[in-house]
């Protein structure tokens, strides 16, 4: 048979518990979290006479709250970014913009010239550095489509290798 002084404890044991776990609740399901909305990304990237790089990345910087967005330049040119996670989006607000490939003596020298990659013309290396690129947009609520139109990689060969 339980004393009071014991159904007391139990009962005082509850009330801790049930109060620590009205504290603990909210940060448990994230409600303080410190990431930024990121609104949908999806965009193009094309050289002026309309053909579209085959290959790289795409990375936005939005210099108000430091914080870049990612994505992989497919083939057919199209991209979407991420910021947190892949695909997620980016931030709202004014973003500079870079466009990055591996390029140069890289491919020359992994690239044997018995196989035959089509790699599609080379971006113009100006669009490498956040200082040079001139590339930029808004990013508002909502979805977002980005088309961006870069210059050609000056050094390149007809069968687009870049020269030695």
């Amino acid at each position: 048979m339980k004393t009071k002084a014991a159904n007391r404890s139990l009962r005082s044991g509850r009330l801790i518990f049930g109060l620590a776990a009205l504290l603990i609740l909210p940060l448990m399901l994230g409600c303080s979290s410190d990431q930024l909305p990121t609104h949908p990304v999806i965009g193009t990237i094309q050289f002026s006479d309309g053909t579209h790089p085959m290959f790289g990345d795409i990375e936005f910087y939005n210099s108000q709250h430091k914080i870049n967005a990612r994505g992989k330049i497919e083939r057919d040119g199209s991209f979407t970014v991420g910021t947190y996670t892949d695909n997620d989006g980016a931030v709202e607000g004014k973003h500079q913009i870079i466009a990055l490939q591996v390029s140069g003596d890289y491919l020359t020298e992994k690239l044997s010239d018995s196989i035959k990659h089509d790699h599609g013309d080379l971006i113009n290396s100006s669009y490498f550095d956040y200082r040079t690129s001139g590339l930029e947009c808004e990013i508002v609520q909502g979805d977002n489509q980005v088309n961006l139109t870069v210059r050609k990689n000056p050094r390149q060969t007809n069968e687009g290798m870049p020269k030695r």
